[in-house]
């Protein structure tokens, strides 16, 4: 538990510092995202995951203000702790990269679809352009994350 919480003030700490720092055309990493996926990949009870992830997308809603929908990062935080600690029955050493990519790219999608629900149905390719840039940007700084703090160690390890 106080692992949990030394790494989400690290995030919210990265969230808010950084985010502002690395923002290119408006798109912004989601670090609190990855911070929810990764400490709920060695969560065994997957009801704890979505309890813990609607309240750190909470958090993210009031504290960081990510968004200008009040929920939204608790909606899809809370399907991204659910998926995530769904998969660690499937969890081994050599596909770990390959699973919390895809439930980054999951979360990133439904944020869009609902942050950006507008565009989906006035301008389609925008909004494909839109879900592409901030994929790839995302899963760009969230690799660089993950290498730098070596947290693919950590993760196993718990």
């Amino acid at each position: 538990m106080r692992l949990f919480i030394q790494y989400l003030c690290l995030a919210i700490i990265l969230q808010l510092v950084f985010s502002e720092l690395l923002t290119i055309n408006g798109f912004q990493p989601n670090i609190m995202l990855l911070f929810v996926i990764l400490s709920q990949m060695s969560q065994p009870n997957t009801p704890k995951a979505v309890i813990t992830g609607f309240l750190v997308g909470l958090i993210c809603d009031l504290i960081l203000f990510t968004g200008t929908y009040l929920g939204l990062s608790s909606l899809v935080f809370s399907i991204c702790a659910f998926i995530a600690s769904r998969i660690r029955f499937n969890f081994v050493f050599r596909t770990f990269d390959l699973y919390w990519i895809t439930t980054l790219l999951i979360g990133i999608v439904v944020y869009c679809l609902f942050r950006y629900d507008f565009l989906f149905f006035s301008n389609f390719f925008l909004f494909l352009k839109n879900v592409i840039s901030i994929s790839l940007y995302s899963v760009f700084v969230s690799f660089i994350l993950v290498k730098l703090f070596s947290l693919k160690r950590i993760i196993l390890s718990a």
